[in-house]
């Protein structure tokens, strides 16, 4: 053999070929690798409800409080409920209620803007719609629906990923309110909760009003049911 004839490789080439070779290996782990990722949890909620959900105090009938009629304490309705269960998720969580009766009795000239703007404005990501117990006998159900649609569409035009939850009257015989809610988002009937007259607060007030409202159980189960639908939800 020739010794004079063999030709060391230069290290810089065997350095070069095998940081290439690593790259490439890298860049395919990468490629086919697959990456677990956490939503983040839901940081706005906005409810919107009737006097179940917030009831200004009303000495005249009794009522000197400020949360869900007739809860005996604001903890005990089911908006401090929920607001409980998602602090738990997300401690930096902000849930807000209002009380939209006055869309129920009249959604035929209910003023968005006038009443709900703010609330739009701030971009919940979450929206909990629970009414249906206002809404009167004999109501003209096509005018309804079409409010009701674009009560919807008003929040969406802030936010056109904001998740919608409708959940319906607690008192029951209200089955038309209800299906004209559920054609438009993920709702749940709370009807079967009026069925059980535990669940109302009789004999615990004067008011014969307050007394149709839930009681601290009826409040609880309320929230145990909205919270089985929106409780494991994230940001979209």
């Amino acid at each position: 053999m020739n010794f004079k004839k063999l030709k060391l490789i230069n290290p810089v080439f065997i350095t070069l070929g095998l940081f290439t070779i690593l790259v490439t290996i890298s860049c395919y782990k990468e490629q086919n690798t697959i990456v677990a990722t956490t939503k983040p949890a839901l940081s706005n909620i906005l409810i919107l409800g009737n006097s179940i959900t917030q009831a200004s105090a009303n000495p005249s009938i009794g009522w000197n409080n400020n949360w869900g009629m007739a809860a005996t304490a604001a903890d005990s309705d089911y908006v401090h409920r929920l607001t409980t269960l998602f602090s738990k998720k997300n401690s930096n969580c902000k849930v807000t209620a209002f009380n939209i009766a006055a869309f129920e009795t009249g959604f035929a000239s209910y003023d968005f803007d006038a009443n709900l703007k703010t609330y739009r404005d701030s971009k919940p990501d979450l929206l909990i719609i629970r009414i249906g117990e206002n809404v009167q006998d004999g109501f003209n159900a096509t005018l309804f629906n079409t409010r009701y649609a674009a009560l919807l569409a008003y929040f969406k035009s802030a936010n056109p990923t904001i998740q919608v939850y409708a959940f319906g009257s607690f008192w029951p015989g209200k089955s038309v309110v209800d299906d004209i809610m559920k054609k438009y988002s993920p709702f749940l009937s709370l009807s079967y909760l009026g069925n059980d007259r535990s669940n109302y607060s009789y004999g615990l007030w004067i008011d014969s009003g307050i007394q149709y409202h839930p009681s601290n159980k009826g409040m609880r189960l309320i929230s145990a049911a909205i919270w089985q639908r929106v409780g494991t939800l994230t940001k979209p």
